[in-house]
């Protein structure tokens, strides 16, 4: 039995109704939710559900509205006899659970349903774990291109001042990731954003966050970890044709791109012009001139490589597949280490014995000959917009060249017997044709991108002759004839980013080709 006092809040009768709770049928961004204490979770008796009306003023203490008010609801109540607040709240017809939830936000207080129950307490810190699963690493990558038009100057960093005759072009990227680093200065920052200041602790390697904190700051976390984990582990896969086309005569300018778009397989978005112009798909305001980019609204490989074949004969130099995580960095290297040797030659004369010493060494050296491919992206999964950091680098050894240091110091051995003398070993050095590409798009899930536009003139020679007469210098003139022409190739790096479902299975290409062509006594699943 309560005692009703002279200033006792107003409580209407409770109207036994059938709560109907609203229900937003809106498609949600992400799948997140939000709560805002345990009971969420919790299935609710029906008698917190009812219709409650109820006005208070700052002279009435909360704890006697609280008793009285799950005593006329019947609901069982446990309640922190500290309880000392004071508000003014006024409700009318709102369900007794929402009441409870909105005093207790207003008093500093918290709620939990404990078998049918609700207790209320006073929010003081506690503590709880949170998992929070991730790489116990720090990441940190550079990307640089830097071009010199001067040959006296040097590409990379130097110490020395630039000169006047010196011209260079660089761009440097780089990136840092460490999920932990930022971590923890964004927990240091929501706990420190309200008066009552938490206090927290990490496990690195077992992905675990402890914090002391009271509820409204752990629901703060909780809301933050959980996005975190969403948006943080989100991956896209990044398929890529590289493609070569060597032109036709007539299209010795170029492929024509404005031509592409009428197609009835492949539809561009894209204004052309000396520059390529923002489409819906890129965003180009970095590009080139030299380059063409724009999106396509078709999803298949197979159409824009049919459409290509009308300039020239097309083919494929590498079709790369690569997932990676939202705001990692990934390089894919598909190449042959080229190898060559540079050589140390050091030659020195002893005045006492009137002698030289000469002393030869070398050292290894590698260049890569292939596709090395660098991506980046930035994944919005609420709208599906990616934003990619690009930067492929196709390599192709042309020709090998002779290091003129060994001839050099071969000649200069001027102590050493002639008669003994033979031709030296040539150290060889490769001639490497790069074509590279550094540029940020923005597409959209599932949707291409198109770069091209890079192109290439290649000289080459036919010599035929009659076996036999080739090496008389007379009858090779006479019978045998040599053609010079040279052929236009133009690069085109076709682009695909797809978000990859952490639920996907492989796709039915991938799974006839594993099952097809891998045979394995024990086959993935």
């Amino acid at each position: 039995m309560v005692n009703h006092q002279p200033l006792m809040p107003k409580i209407d009768k409770i109207e036994a109704k059938k709560i109907i709770q609203p229900t937003d049928t809106a498609p949600q961004p992400q799948p997140i939710k939000q709560t805002t204490s345990k009971s969420d979770t919790v299935k609710l008796p029906k008698a917190m559900h009812q219709l409650v009306s109820v006005s208070i003023s700052e002279s009435i203490s909360l704890k006697n509205v609280l008793i009285e008010i799950a005593h006329q609801a019947g609901v069982d109540l446990q309640l922190d006899p500290t309880i000392d607040a004071k508000i003014i709240f006024t409700a009318q017809k709102r369900p007794f659970i929402d009441i409870i939830k909105s005093m207790c936000v207003m008093a500093n207080l918290r709620y939990d349903v404990i078998d049918g129950a609700i207790r209320i307490e006073r929010d003081t810190p506690y503590s709880q774990n949170y998992n929070v699963q991730f790489l116990n690493l720090s990441r940190t990558s550079e990307d640089q291109l830097a071009v010199a038009s001067d040959v006296f100057s040097s590409v990379g960093p130097t110490k020395s001042n630039i000169s006047d005759n010196v011209s260079k072009s660089a761009l440097k990227v780089t990136t840092k990731n460490d999920f932990w680093e930022e971590l923890e200065q964004n927990l240091k920052t929501i706990l420190e954003a309200t008066p009552e200041k938490g206090s927290y602790s990490m496990h690195r390697q077992a992905g675990l966050v402890t914090l002391h904190a009271n509820r409204k700051q752990h629901e703060q976390v909780k809301s933050y970890l959980e996005k975190l984990r969403y948006v943080a582990c989100c991956q896209v896969l990044i398929e890529a044709k590289i493609i070569e086309v060597t032109l036709k005569d007539e299209y010795r300018s170029g492929i024509n791109w404005q031509t592409i778009g009428s197609k009835g397989d492949l539809q561009i978005n894209a204004k052309f012009g000396d520059m390529a112009q923002k489409g819906v798909f890129l965003d180009s305001a970095a590009a080139q001139s030299n380059m063409i980019s724009f999106g396509a609204d078709n999803s298949r490989f197979s159409a824009i490589a049919n459409t290509l074949q009308e300039f020239g004969l097309v083919r494929t130099l590498s079709s790369p597949r690569l997932t990676v995580m939202n705001n990692q960095t990934a390089i894919l290297k598909v190449a042959q280490n080229k190898v060559y040797f540079r050589l140390n030659y050091d030659k020195m004369y002893n005045a006492q014995n009137n002698r030289e010493s000469t002393t030869v060494s070398s050292d290894i050296q590698t260049v890569p000959i292939g596709l090395i491919m660098l991506v980046q992206p930035s994944i919005d999964p609420q709208t599906g917009e990616i934003i990619l950091f690009l930067r492929p680098s196709i390599s192709r050894l042309t020709q090998t060249v002779a290091d003129p240091a060994v001839d050099i110091a071969f000649n200069s051995s001027i102590n050493v017997d002639s008669s003994r003398l033979t031709s030296p070993t040539q150290s060889m050095i490769p001639v490497v044709e790069v074509r590279e590409i550094d540029s940020v798009l923005r597409l959209n899930n599932k949707e291409m991108a198109i770069l091209g536009g890079l192109m290439e003139v290649r000289s080459s020679e036919h010599e035929q002759q009659i076996p036999g007469l080739g090496n008389v210098p007379i009858l090779r003139d006479l019978t045998g004839s040599l053609t010079e022409g040279d052929t236009i190739v133009e690069l085109v790096i076709v682009l695909k980013a797809t978000i990859v479902d952490n639920g996907t299975t492989l796709d039915r290409a991938d799974r006839r080709l594993m099952n097809k062509y891998i045979t394995d006594p024990r086959p993935l699943q």
